[in-house]
């Protein structure tokens, strides 16, 4: 494991340093003069309430060599939580970090003229790898933005300058809430589509899903109308781009003496969901296995996970997440392992631990002594490397301003990856590009979105039993 205080060292090295390859020396293009720009908006924008209010002209120089790192990692940088701001950065912004080698080897931050940015909660890439999506706001934290002035930031991944900055103005309640969670995927049509997840706590939505080909329009607004009661915002596509899996929640469900939440499988053919009950009181993280069968959600108000058989649309096991207040949540190569990353959700809020569960036999692994204690603060979100040679997962570490790399198989960290500008970080997303610049998302925090990703992942897939036997029902 890289002691922290060889860590701790590193940082200090950094201190007063520029960044790699910082691009527009940190602050975006000025907003262009003239006529607001007109025709992006369509019916479903309009209807959820998202409208393009800047356009901005993002070809520039590469920002790095592709053909040097053509495998990257790519996630968010921002101000920090109230309970753990950062006394380096303020704006938010984007690193680029070559998987292979864990360099930083490019950042860029964006300055929209707010006296204070919000941390981006999140980031997502296009499938294409194209175009990178971040939020912000103009308070001190994303979880309580003003009302109106609440950003989608659009960034050209290839120049890693902003192309466009969306407002999004509608809610279904007294306040509006901020960008939060972003995720890549391909259709059940082959089409490349984006969901950008809003919302807060146990009160979300709507979601907008985008179309990265046709100038990043909104072919679909998911709002309060369409799926009610609408609850974290970590909605998940499955494998085959047929289906959202919604949670469904609320402050008064996350709190209710009962198991009183559910799983919204949103048909996106059809445009109808069907309600999966009985998953605890508070849904956040949503995985899918790889051949679409199983999807675990993790709860994270009692701690715990749940097994949805996709076929039967119902809950059909349930397990303790082996940490507290867990929220993301990611598998293995094999699919043997479920690891879930201790936050502290609802609780303490800077956990820096991750569980793992035997998907055979649904439980906490025995093998070892649980939780592992990876030294991070604010985890929120675990990433699977694409290379499954290597058997490591991506933990963001929001508290300690870095990325954490652990190894799966020893369950060590091999490389703490800081922060450019020493600000908090939430999700990311590996991809992986050609000379020419055309790219492929290959894993996100909503697990693997390459479809030659999804394939080797069946292959090397050990299913969990098909039955369990002795279940009749969720515990909590």
């Amino acid at each position: 494991m890289v002691p922290r205080e060889d860590y701790e060292a590193l940082l200090e090295q950094l201190e007063g340093t520029a960044p790699s390859h910082q691009v527009h020396e940190g602050i975006a293009v000025p907003a262009p003069e003239g006529e607001e720009p007109t025709g992006w908006e369509t019916e479903e924008s309009i209807r959820g309430g998202l409208t393009l209010i800047e356009q901005y002209d993002s070809d520039g120089d590469d920002a790095w060599d592709v053909s040097e790192h053509p495998n990257v990692w790519m996630t968010s940088e921002g101000r920090g939580y109230p309970h753990r701001l950062s006394e380096t950065n303020q704006l938010p912004g984007v690193q680029v970090v070559d998987s292979d080698t864990y360099e930083t080897i490019a950042s860029a931050s964006f300055d929209l003229g707010f006296e204070q940015h919000s941390e981006p909660h999140g980031l997502g890439v296009s499938p294409d790898g194209e175009w990178i999506y971040i939020g912000t706001n103009d308070s001190n934290t994303a979880f309580s933005p003003s009302e109106g002035e609440n950003r989608i930031l659009i960034i050209n991944a290839r120049t890693l300058k902003l192309d466009k900055v969306l407002e999004f103005t509608g809610n279904h309640s007294l306040t509006r809430a901020a960008l939060h969670h972003i995720q890549g995927f391909w259709d059940y049509n082959g089409e490349p589509r984006v969901v950008l997840n809003h919302g807060f706590g146990a009160d979300g939505g709507p979601h907008f899903i985008l179309d990265p080909s046709d100038d990043n329009r909104v072919v679909k607004a998911i709002t309060f109308e369409d799926v009610h009661p609408m609850g974290h915002p970590y909605t998940t596509p499955s494998p085959d781009g047929r289906y959202l899996y919604i949670s469904m929640g609320s402050p008064s469900i996350r709190s209710a003496p009962f198991t009183a939440a559910g799983i919204a499988k949103y048909d996106l053919e059809g445009d109808f969901f069907i309600e999966i009950p009985y998953v605890g009181n508070h849904p956040i993280g949503i995985m899918h296995t790889s051949d679409s069968r199983y999807t675990y959600v993790i709860e994270g108000h009692n701690s715990y996970v749940y097994k949805i058989d996709n076929a039967l649309n119902e809950v059909v096991n349930s397990t303790s997440a082996g940490v507290a207040g867990p929220y993301g949540l990611v598998l293995n190569w094999g699919e043997t392992q479920l690891w879930t990353v201790g936050k502290g959700e609802g609780t303490h809020n800077v956990g820096g631990v991750l569980g793992v569960i035997d998907t055979q036999t649904f439980s906490a692994t025995r093998e070892f002594n649980q939780p592992v204690n990876i030294e991070g603060a604010i985890m929120d979100h675990a990433t699977l490397h694409p290379d499954p040679d290597r058997n490591e997962i991506w933990v963001t570490s929001a508290g300690t301003f870095e990325t954490i790399v652990v190894d799966t198989e020893t369950r060590e960290v091999i490389e703490r990856i800081p922060t450019p500008n020493g600000g908090d970080t939430h999700s990311g997303a590996f991809v992986e590009y050609d000379d020419d610049w055309n790219g492929e998302l290959l894993f996100d925090m909503g697990g693997a979105k390459s479809p030659r990703i999804l394939e080797m992942m069946r292959d090397m897939s050990e299913h969990p039993f098909e039955e369990v036997e002795g279940w009749d029902g969720p515990t909590h």
